[in-house]
């Protein structure tokens, strides 16, 4: 079945309640059953919440914010803040208090809607700081308590309910009221540096954006499953996992937790996957892992049958014919083999993966390529509403992040500033028509902030972040991310942060990988009390020293890591070191361990 459609995204979720009602929209899981929402059920209690909303004071082109983890109520909120003719402004849950009413006070949000006790309490500390804060509305019935002002989801179904008997025409009137090019949402960018600015998405982004990027995807039939674990409050979720679902009639599966991931993928068996690429090397690493752990025989194949997936992969990639030889042999392992390693990620069943949001290593790539996964490159940001361009299913160039979505403008800047113009970019961040100015050429196109190039296929290659290129003080231009991506794929390592900047060398920040690590020091006879301890001990430094020199190899003298500490514990979203999506907080990062680093550079 081919996508709905809709001038608006309201109109793009009628369409998809009409077309499919009996289909499953969401599964929960509950206990150890999963239960369902089917789509006929979500328009129903969408136009309740709606109603309720409504019945709060909510005006139109005015703003709810939205804080709480991925599960079937926050898509549902956001579906009937949309009906009520108002927009979002999600919340990342592992927002400080403070970042938390910035968003609230920022966006002049009226009602907030939370997840648990534990969000609401966020809230709650900065509300006398929150003036236009009316009604706090929490999910999970446990967590209103008695504080005024403070609903439960139930009691915002309730009202909703009694609203719309009250006044019948009023939700219809305000969805025949919506807007292609109204605003649909404001999403506050995670950013690796700076104070969040408000990123705002209008209806017209979304719904064509979908269709451009479902079309090259060849993200075609019935019967599609997604597993949703990233934060929704980011943009890449958000369009894939919420309204790509709507538009595909999608069933999305709500994951327990990143802990509980692969089991969850193991239910799912998702048709379409999207991760960042940290989900991705931590595939990679947990395969490799997992292969050095078996019986000398085993090894050998498995090592046979991914030597035998690369060597396909990297002959179809240079569009050379694979010899009938290596086809059979390749078929063969991958039916005793590849399959198998398929199977126990839970990923037999994609059709397609998705990476973006950050810059993936192209030997992660070929490996998840080799293993019979079919996964292809995307670039976009915020204000571009994701993609600016993704690889299509059918012509993936490794390397590459493909070409421009059907009708997108790209071209380079004199410094090689990738620049984008089209259906897909924003209408400004709101209210700072500064930094929105700042943002935009002369003649209408977004800075990007990052550097790349068309290839001669005409895909587009990204070469670097313009503001993060490391200049040493011998004046050479170092890209940082080439050398972290590539320390990030050894196993034992899970984050890395090179610096350089103005001066002599270059020095590196690297932590542990807490899953992979304590597995490798255990079969290398290790004993340790805690991650701290086995980050000092010096068989793990050797191993990181090597898995250092081997990345070194690959680069010119200037662009080696000199010295470098491995750091006690990894980064983390509650220090505020990464983002949402996993990436380094450089400026942070760098300010945080400043004793650490001195001490690499001290003679």
């Amino acid at each position: 079945m081919a996508g709905v459609t809709g001038s608006t995204l309201v109109e793009l979720f009628a369409g998809r309640v009409k077309a499919t009602p009996d289909a499953v929209a969401f599964r929960t899981k509950s206990g150890d059953a999963w239960t369902t929402i089917t789509y006929g059920e979500l328009a129903g209690r969408t136009r309740e919440v709606a109603n309720g909303l409504i019945s709060l004071g909510v005006e139109p082109g005015s703003c709810v914010s939205l804080l709480s983890k991925n599960r079937a109520e926050w898509i549902l909120s956001d579906l009937a803040i949309l009906s009520a003719g108002a927009r979002s402004a999600p919340i990342y849950v592992t927002n400080s208090p403070r970042q938390v009413g910035h968003v609230i006070g920022h966006s002049e949000s009226t009602v907030v809607i939370v997840e648990d006790r534990d969000q609401l309490d966020k809230v709650l500390k900065v509300r006398d700081e929150l003036p236009l804060l009316k009604t706090v509305v929490v999910m999970t019935g446990e967590g209103a308590g008695d504080e005024p002002g403070v609903i439960s989801y139930d009691d915002l179904r309730k009202a909703g309910s009694k609203y719309a008997a009250a006044y019948p025409p009023a939700l219809d009137d305000r969805i025949a009221a919506i807007e292609p090019h109204d605003i649909a949402t404001i999403v506050y960018t995670s950013g690796t540096t700076g104070e969040p600015k408000g990123a705002m998405l209008t209806h017209t982004n979304f719904t064509d954006t979908v269709a451009a990027g479902v079309g090259v995807m060849g993200l075609t039939g019935d019967g599609h499953r997604m597993i949703s674990y990233l934060p929704l409050s980011h943009i890449f979720e958000r369009l894939i996992g919420e309204w790509a679902a709507i538009y595909l009639g999608a069933e999305v599966w709500f994951a327990e937790s990143l802990e509980k991931l692969v089991a969850n993928l193991k239910d799912c068996r998702p048709t379409l996957f999207i991760g960042v690429p940290r989900v991705y090397e931590k595939f990679y690493a947990g395969v490799q892992a997992n292969v050095a752990k078996q019986p000398t025989v085993k090894r050998a194949l498995i090592t046979k049958a991914i030597a035998a997936g690369k060597e396909k992969v990297a002959l179809e990639q240079s569009g050379k014919p694979v010899p009938f030889a290596l086809a059979k042999r390749h078929a063969l392992l991958d039916h005793l083999v590849l399959s198998k390693l398929r199977h126990e990620l839970g990923m037999d069943a994609c059709a397609l993966a998705v990476t973006g949001a950050a810059p993936i290593s192209t030997e992660v790539l070929g490996f998840v390529h080799a293993l019979g996964v079919r996964l292809v490159e995307g670039y976009g940001l915020t204000e571009t509403t994701a993609p600016v361009s993704v690889n299509p299913a059918g012509k993936i160039r490794i390397g590459t992040v493909g070409p421009p979505l059907p009708g997108v403008q790209v071209r380079f800047d004199s410094d090689g500033e990738l620049l984008v113009k089209g259906y897909n970019v924003f209408s400004g961040y709101y209210k700072n028509d500064e930094a929105t100015a700042a943002a935009m050429t002369s003649d209408g196109f977004f800075r990007t902030g990052d550097v790349g190039q068309f290839d001669e296929a005409g895909y587009i290659k990204i070469t670097d972040r313009k503001k993060d290129i490391i200049v040493t003080a011998s004046g050479k231009n170092v890209p940082p991310q080439i050398l972290e991506e590539r320390l990030k794929s050894e196993p034992i390592i899970s984050q890395a942060l090179v610096i350089g900047d103005r001066r002599p060398y270059l020095v590196a920040l690297i932590t542990l990988d807490a899953e992979t690590c304590p597995k490798w020091a255990a079969d290398q006879g290790i004993t340790y009390t805690d991650m701290t301890d086995l980050s000092a001990n010096p068989r793990v430094l050797e191993a990181v020293g090597a898995a250092v020199e081997r990345v070194n190899g690959e680069m010119s003298h200037a662009e080696g890591i000199k010295k470098w500490s491995v750091l006690p514990r990894d980064f983390s979203l509650d220090a505020e070191e990464i983002t949402p999506t996993l990436k380094v907080r450089r400026k942070i990062i760098i300010e945080k361990y400043a004793d650490a680093i001195e001490r690499l550079y001290a003679k």
